[in-house]
């Protein structure tokens, strides 16, 4: 018995040494992000859209998440402020003129300094290819008039308060999840798409409500631009276990974990090349629409836009061989059979193809550079082999 807790304290002892050997690499949270969450909980009674969903989160995870139940204990007699009306009328402005869910105001919640800080990190403009210059500077000016109310409302409320109290969960939970990460897997990621950012950054957010099931939560992924030209990523990242004794944070999850941070960082690598080359994917948006593509990616998680389709195929490309570079053909093959159930049926064909990079980097430098023959996979396939692939699934 001795022997087996000496070997896991030398394995925590390398895990904490290997991944904190590249001090771009961290495990935090954030106060917008944070205020933000809050402020979505007060909202619930206000919505429009998805109301019955955002009821049964408050229901769900009051439970099983502390912050959400302090918060809801502390600050619930404000569910008809000011900032509660605020925060239901973007989402539902959003989603309805917008197609947009609550994960882009992530990036602007990080281009504001933090909380109390009434300044930005850099200037701040919203930017979608599939939106008009005039739709683009709307949610730009809807974005930053909100995020101004939500700062008076963190001052006004004294929000600040909250995270002192609570300060040392936060702690402890990003001492957790720090925990559960592979060693240097951001030098990993840099050596397979052979380029790197400035920091690599997870949030934690016990603030943020997602039901778990089967230890799921929710990601999302966001970067920051540098008035010096660099760039920050980051992952937020819900709660995916529920804390249900004393010792537990939410994050005691390995593959959760594993999967969530190479996954959200692996956007702000392939997204960029994705919609670089949206012009490559005249025929694969048809396919998307015609086939039982686009239906099957929305009930998997919301990924109604073929680019989106693509982005989400390329990612998981980038996690299964991110765990190879680091020799870890488990969780390279977990991936695998995970990615490949929830119906990211051109994986196979995109692992094959990838070879052709792996062996000549001479030729192509970066992962960006390759991207237009990953593209091809997608463009010469037909509505009869995508709809084969996903009965095929099924059985």
């Amino acid at each position: 018995m001795k022997k087996i807790v000496a070997v896991f304290a030398v394995f925590i002892f390398s895990l904490h040494f290997s991944q904190k050997k590249t001090s771009k690499f961290s495990v935090s949270h954030n106060r917008n992000i944070e205020t933000y969450f809050l402020a979505e909980i007060l909202s619930v009674e206000h919505r429009k859209n998805n109301k019955d969903f955002e009821l049964y989160k408050i229901k769900e995870c009051s439970v099983y998440q502390p912050i959400v139940k302090k918060a809801i204990d502390k600050y619930g007699s404000l569910k008809n402020s000011k900032i509660a009306v605020l925060t239901a009328e973007i989402n539902d402005v959003l989603m309805e003129k917008y197609s947009s869910g609550n994960d882009v105001l992530m990036k602007p919640l990080l281009y504001h300094r933090e909380f109390p800080a009434d300044d930005w990190v850099n200037n701040y403009t919203f930017n979608d290819n599939k939106f008009t210059k005039k739709q683009n500077e709307e949610v730009t000016s809807l974005i930053r008039n909100y995020i101004s109310e939500l700062h008076h409302f963190y001052v006004k409320e004294n929000i600040g308060e909250f995270f002192e109290q609570n300060k040392d969960f936060y702690k402890n939970a990003e001492a957790e999840y720090n925990q559960q990460i592979p060693p240097a897997f951001t030098d990993a990621m840099e050596q397979f798409y052979g380029e790197g950012f400035n920091t690599y950054t997870i949030l934690i957010s016990p603030m943020m409500m997602w039901p778990i099931e089967d230890n799921e939560g929710r990601g999302i992924g966001t970067a920051v631009d540098l008035k010096s030209g660099a760039k920050n990523i980051y992952e937020i990242a819900s709660p995916f276990v529920r804390v249900e004794k004393p010792g537990q944070f939410g994050y005691d999850n390995q593959f959760q974990a594993r999967f969530l941070s190479v996954h959200e960082f692996g956007h702000s690598f392939v997204n960029k090349e994705v919609y670089k080359n949206k012009d490559k994917l005249e025929k694969f948006k048809d396919l998307f629409e015609k086939s039982k593509l686009k239906e099957t990616m929305i009930k998997i998680g919301g990924y109604g836009d073929y680019q989106t389709c693509v982005a989400e195929h390329l990612v998981r490309l980038g996690e299964i061989e991110t765990a190879r570079i680091q020799q870890d053909f488990e969780r390279s093959k977990r991936l695998e059979d995970y990615h490949m159930r929830n119906n990211f049926i051109f994986l196979p064909e995109l692992e094959a193809k990838i070879n052709e990079y792996n062996t000549d980097r001479k030729k192509y430098k970066t992962f960006g550079d390759f991207v237009p023959q990953l593209l091809e996979i997608f463009e010469k396939s037909t509505i009869e082999s995508i709809n084969s692939k996903l009965e095929n699934i099924k059985k």
